[in-house]
């Protein structure tokens, strides 16, 4: 009933007709209403004439698809679903997936069909981070589909893709706020593969959220959904989700092994070399995270390496830059460390949340370089950042650091009100790789040496 009544309304503006009009001498108007809205179903002998004023069939309102395209349509959805995740070219591929569905679809009635081909665009620009596109999208689809709440799977589909863009903003708790509302309806979904991109994005968000043990309950979840349809390479992302949990709780060893499982299965199956460069940096994570800043470096750069020249995103190359200057800072290589980051700088201008990370890097550079008013300066300028995302453990972690500073200098009251910040937000927000409260030793100037 509600997809006939999804057609009905589709057809009826489509001709430019009013309700009264297309009611007028067949039934009456409250109760063409109450079929559009999928309350009542109109016996044949109502609907025959509903579909000759409305210039089409029966069977189109109906929404009745040969069996042929509906699989060629099916068949798209996925394509252009995996291709978002795991292609190093995803966006333009997934479009040239959705431009091909848009042209199929032209003799589909189905809404249920049309409205998850709707959702996947969406999708796309969500993915694209490109929020202007994403946002009139998203308002169009909710005018064109009133009643698309009705549906679970289109209704969880779209919950996620909303909560997706709040991720992508490093609003985690809102985020948080739409997987969770879209796990309250799975027990009517019948997408298997959607419950199991609930269960994942839920699980990396509790990961964000700090809450690691959380994060891999949920992703385990997700692996057995995943497992039982063959999809590997949701598996091998979950694998992911699951070693940056360990990482996060400092079981580094137990990490490698689950990043190095995804590298076995990408020989195997000859899967995506972006999964490939993601082990890769989140293996040079664990390395520098245990002190052996070599293995970390030829990682790092080994992520860079494996794909071919634009195959990865500007932002996920701008955070290995971040990782690598993170490792030289361990190190102790300024030169090195400040060369890293000012790339990162040049590629994360669009990811509020890693530039504040950047300029955490160079007030830390700029301390170890005795450039304290430029320390200052950054370090002032990634907090406001990270008030203006909301992230709390981050406002923590650099007012913490920066308070500390004034109270050894002498700046008693500015020290203590960054103190006082840090601790109403320490407790919230926790990233997987973040920057350490600590600074490093600065370098001796020529007096200090003669002295």
């Amino acid at each position: 009933m509600i997809e006939l009544g999804h057609n009905i309304r589709r057809r009826r503006k489509e001709l430019g007709l009013t309700q009264s009009q297309l009611a007028k001498g067949i039934i009456s108007t409250p109760y063409l209403s109450l079929i559009e809205n999928g309350k009542a179903l109109p016996r044949p002998d109502i609907l025959l004439p509903l579909a000759k004023r409305l210039q089409t069939s029966v069977e189109s309102l109906m929404g009745v698809t040969d069996e042929n395209t509906m699989e060629q349509v099916q068949s798209l959805i996925e394509k252009a679903r995996s291709a978002l995740i795991y292609e190093a070219n995803g966006f333009e591929q997934a479009h040239q997936y959705v431009d091909t569905l848009h042209k199929l679809v032209e003799s589909v009635s189905d809404p249920h069909i049309l409205m998850k081909v709707d959702l996947l665009e969406i999708n796309l620009y969500e993915h694209k981070f490109d929020v202007d596109r994403y946002t009139q999208l998203m308002k169009s689809f909710e005018e064109k589909w009133e009643n698309f709440r009705n549906d679970p799977d289109i209704l969880v589909q779209y919950l996620r893709i909303k909560g997706n863009m709040e991720f992508h903003m490093a609003r985690y708790e809102k985020a948080m706020w739409h997987y969770k509302a879209a796990e309250k309806r799975l027990a009517d979904v019948t997408d298997e593969i959607e419950k199991g991109y609930i269960y994942g994005n839920l699980g990396k968000t509790y990961l964000l959220l700090a809450n690691p043990s959380l994060g891999i309950l949920y992703a385990e979840k997700a692996m057995q959904i995943m497992s039982a349809h063959d999809r590997w390479l949701e598996m091998c992302h979950l694998l992911q989700l699951i070693g940056s949990c360990y990482c996060y709780n400092g079981e580094y060893e137990e990490a490698l092994h689950y990043f190095e499982r995804i590298l076995r299965m990408c020989d195997q199956f000859l899967v995506s070399s972006l999964l490939i460069s993601r082990a890769y940096h989140e293996i040079g994570i664990c390395h520098m995270k245990l002190g052996n800043t070599e293995k970390a470096i030829h990682f790092l750069n080994q992520s860079l390496d494996v794909v071919e020249p634009g195959g990865l995103p500007d932002w996920e190359i701008g955070v290995v830059h971040q990782s690598l200057c993170q490792t030289y800072l361990k190190r102790g290589d300024l030169v090195q460390a400040k060369k890293h980051i000012l790339t990162a700088l040049e590629l994360l201008q669009d990811r509020k949340n890693f530039l504040a990370e950047c300029y955490i890097y160079l007030g830390k550079i700029a301390y170890a370089e005795n450039n304290p008013e430029t320390f200052v300066t950054y370090y002032m300028r990634a907090i406001e950042i990270f008030e203006e995302l909301d992230i709390g453990e981050k406002i923590a972690r650099a007012a913490h650091t920066l308070g500390r500073y004034f109270l050894e200098q002498g700046e008693h009251q500015r020290g203590a009100e960054l103190l006082l910040k840090a601790s109403r937000h320490y407790g919230q927000l926790i990233p997987t790789v973040d920057f350490d409260v600590d600074l490093p030793t600065p370098i001796k100037t020529a007096q200090q040496k003669s002295g």
